[in-house]
Parts: C-alpha cells; structure tokens; sequence
C-alpha cells in the first residue's frame, strides 16, 4: 500500500521537460504574452490552437489538453493535411497521431522526419513549426484602401496572355521532372531565372539546404520608385512530385500553374513602374514540406524586410464546370489583403469566382511560412483541389486541364491584378501590342479528331525554318518527336503505332508554339 501511494505521489509532482497541448479558443482572443519565451504556437485553426511549451501550463486559466509531453522537441513531430479519414490508417507508416481534428493531425514521428510522403488520404506533411506570436494585435485588423477602377491594372489584366500561359506550363512540363534533387529541378531554374532578366529585371537564386542536399528558390526584383523598402510579393513554388519523382513528374497543374503566373507577371508587370517594390519569387523544396519559402520567410523577417503582402498561387488549372472558382484562405493579419483582393478580382476579372474564408489552419501551401513570420499572405487555389484525380500523379499534365480554361488563365489575372493594383502603378510604356512571347501557329485545321492512323496540322503558312512536332501520352511520356519543314502550310502526323487514348500535341517554331488535344480511337 505505501508503495502505491508513493508512485502515486511521484506521478502527482513529475515536471515534464516539455509539454505539446491544444487550447479551445483562439490565440489573439486571451493574453499570452506573458508566456511568450516559454510558449510557441505551432498550428492555430479557427476555434483552437496547439502550442508547443517548456513552461507549466497550469499557470493558465483556461481550458487544455495535453497532447503529449516528455523529453520532446518540435523535431519529433509532422504537421498532416488529410485529404480523407483514410490518412489516418496511412500515418502509421509515420509514427503515433497524437491528435487530429477536421482534416489536420499531429503526428510524433518513428524516425527522421522523411523527404517525401505520400498514400492515401494524406494530403500534405510538413514539420511542425513555430507561428509568430509578435505583433497579434488590432492595427493588424486593417483594410487596404482601394482607389477605384485603374486603367493601368485594365492594360495590365489585357496583356495575360492565354497562349503564353499555356505554352510556360508545356515548356516545364517538358522537364519531365522538377522534383528539388533532380538535375531537371536545377535546369527549370536556371531557365526561370533566364525568363526573368530576359525581361529587364535583376534575378537570382538563394540557395538553402534541405534533407541532406542544397535546393535554389528563384528571385526576381522590380524596385518601387516611391518607396522601395516596401514590398509586394507574388509567388509559387517551381518543384513536383508523383509516385515516381525522381522521373516522372510533370506537374502542370501542381504547380508549373503557379510559377506560370509568377512570370507572366514578370513579363507583363516589368514594364511599368511602381510605387512599392515588387518581388516575383518560384520556391523550391515546397513538395517536401515548405522548405523554401521557410528559409525565405525567415531570411527576410531577420533582415527586418517590410513585405505588405503576398499572394501565393498553387493549383489554378482544375476548374469543372460549377465548381470553377478560386478559394482564398487567410488569417487574422492578412484579412485586409483577402477582402482587397476579392474586390480587385471583382472589379478587373468579373469573370472569375473568388471565395474567400477565415482559414488559419489551411497551411499546405508556401503561403504559410509567411504567416509563421507574421506577415500577410494569401493563397489562391482551386477550390476543388481534393478532387483533382491528377494530384501528384504522373498524369498531371496540361492536356487533362484543357478543357477548364480560361478558368487558369483567369485565376491567373487576378493575382497579377491585385499585386500590381495594391503596388501602385506610377507609370510605364506597357507590353507592346501584339508583344507575346508564344503566340499562335495560326492553326487552321486538326484533323481528324479522334483521328485513326494519321493526324493533319493545317498551319495556313509555310515554316521555313522548320517546326518541332512533340506528342505525348497522358502520362506525359513523348511517343512522338520529330521536325518537318513544311512547304505547303500541312504537316500529316502518323499515329497508327500509337494505342487509343487521349494525347497532346505540341508545335513549335523559334519562340512560338501551340498546345492541342487529340483522341486516337481504332
């Protein structure tokens, strides 16, 4: 009996070295400032956060629950994203789920934290990280004033061009691959980073590690005229994954969508001044867990960088008919960039549904390691992102999304619109008229379509200089590549050795080129 009342006694007085909890309520609704150096936030939900803490929780007066506590660090744990109920089957093969709730769980890994998971159910796993809990106060309840209807974001909104959207999503496609160890990764950067001072702009590659090798995010500039300590950010991270990575990951949608709007933003906005500085960033390592964007967030934070905002594009192809629209989830500090956006898109793309929602626990995406460092952000995506049945697959590629547009060409207007909008233009000459960087092959005819055994591109013109036929199955493999130099203006394609199914057709000449679907049906 003494003994049991002795261990009971022990267990009453143990001190944990650290303790993992989640608290009913929100972060900025009680005062924790006084535990700020023994307390760190690290995932905060509309109703509920978890923090991370080396103090005794019990000094608070309010209601916790301890999640897990020992000799811990924030190390030991994954932040999860779950698609379905069925992720949480799957997490075992990551470790203990010590707790999850609406389609978020924390799990206490089994060993090193992975370069790369996926099954089925899982959506998204990242480390988790701390939250800033620095400036959580009502001046961050701001509404960003609006100036009314702008012909320079009209001008600026009438030079996306569709043709050089698509043909920037086919040309990172082609790599096959840009998952972030790959040789093919290094080269999409090279060449974003190329698009970038091709357009006047100064560019750069910030170099950061992660799992055991260096990745490169890209980085261009356009400084204000007015005020160049204040920045604007528009951005999407550049690398892929699918079930075969290291080959075989396309990644049209997921996200060559979102680095596609970060150049043609460079293209379009680079000539035109602005009042605040703007910044067209394509991350790296984001498949793996945010690596990029974390070491660019907290490089910028250190050096005391005054970015107003960012808007993060991942996943803007997928748009099925009624369900087109794109979601902007925001925290607390970025409300006013959520609303001003809404009313931007409204007002220069009426085209394009915009949804946006208080979501602090949407945390998937480069967005994110923004909010970590307090500062605004939001992300666009497509709203029926968990129905995607191309996500991380090899079949991520432009010629399943075909049919949506102009939804990604649209989604793709608005980011620029409010970026340029919220920068203030000061001026400019503009995209010269006609300027595109892709523009069509003026296809005439492509036919026939289902085609059996031959397939005809009718150009209207001769090539002189010859043209590059590329076609490629719907896993992106390239079954046919060849160059012809047609005299008439028509070129015949023989696809009697190719299988029935659904193919995409790429035409190329120089600087132009053209993307088309075909069916092939015996």
């Amino acid at each position: 009996m003494s003994r049991i009342l002795f261990l009971l006694l022990l267990t009453a007085t143990v001190s944990f070295a650290a303790e993992l909890a989640v608290f009913e309520g929100r972060p900025d609704m009680m005062s924790i400032q006084p535990y700020h150096d023994s307390m760190q936030l690290v995932y905060e939900s509309s109703d509920y956060f978890v923090v991370f803490t080396e103090g005794d929780l019990s000094e608070l007066n309010i209601r916790t629950r301890i999640l897990d506590a020992g000799d811990i660090s924030l190390e030991d744990y994954a932040l999860v994203t779950l698609s379905s109920p069925e992720g949480l089957s799957t997490l075992q093969g990551l470790g203990e789920t010590v707790f999850h709730r609406d389609g978020m769980a924390i799990v206490r890994l089994s060993g090193p934290f992975p370069e790369m998971f996926q099954g089925a159910g899982v959506f998204f796993v990242q480390p988790l990280r701390t939250i800033s809990l620095e400036d959580r106060t009502p001046h961050q309840y701001y509404t960003l004033p609006m100036r009314g209807t702008d012909d320079d974001i009209s001008d600026i909104v009438a030079a996306v061009s569709e043709d050089s959207i698509k043909a920037f999503i086919q040309h990172l496609q082609d790599y096959q691959t840009r998952y972030s160890s790959t040789d093919n990764y290094d080269t999409a950067c090279d060449w974003v980073q190329y698009k970038f001072e091709s357009y006047g702009l100064a560019a750069e590659q910030q170099t950061f590690p992660m799992s055991g090798y260096d990745c490169q995010n890209v980085i261009a500039e356009l400084p204000g005229v007015t005020d160049s300590t204040r920045i604007w950010i528009i951005c999407g991270h550049l690398d892929s994954t699918s079930p075969s990575p290291q080959t075989n990951a396309p990644g049209a949608d997921d996200n060559a969508s979102g680095s596609t709007a970060v150049i043609e933003a460079a293209r379009i906005l680079s000539g035109y001044e602005f009042n605040y500085t703007l910044r067209f960033v394509c991350f790296g390592g984001e498949e793996q867990g945010l690596w990029g964007s974390e070491y660019y967030a907290q490089q910028s934070s250190a050096l005391g960088d005054d970015i107003i905002g960012v808007v993060n594009l991942d996943m803007v192809l997928y748009g099925p008919a009624g369900q087109d629209i794109l979601w902007v989830p925001y925290n607390t500090p970025s409300e006013g960039l959520a609303l001003a956006m809404e009313a931007i898109c409204d007002t220069y793309v009426p085209a394009l549904e915009v949804d946006i929602e208080y979501s602090p626990g949407t945390v998937y995406s480069d967005h994110a390691s923004f909010w970590n460092q307090g500062y605004a952000a939001v992300l666009g995506i497509e709203q029926e992102v968990y129905s995607n049945p191309y996500y991380h697959q090899t079949t991520d590629i432009l010629a399943n999304y075909m049919q949506y547009f102009p939804f990604g060409t649209d989604c793709i207007k608005g980011a620029i619109a409010t970026v340029a909008y919220l920068a203030e233009p000061a001026g400019g000459t503009g995209v010269a008229e006609g300027e595109v960087p892709f523009p069509h092959l003026h296809i005439l005819g492509f036919s026939p379509n289902p085609a059996r055994t031959t397939l005809t591109v009718d150009l209207g013109q001769g090539y002189p200089d010859g043209i590059k036929v590329s076609v490629f199955d719907i896993t992106g493999r390239m079954v046919i590549d060849g160059a012809h130099t047609p005299v008439s203006g028509t070129v015949t394609l023989d696809m009697s050795s190719l299988p029935s199914g659904v193919y995409s057709v790429r035409i190329s000449s120089g600087g132009f080129a053209e993307v088309r679907s075909v069916v092939v049906a015996r």
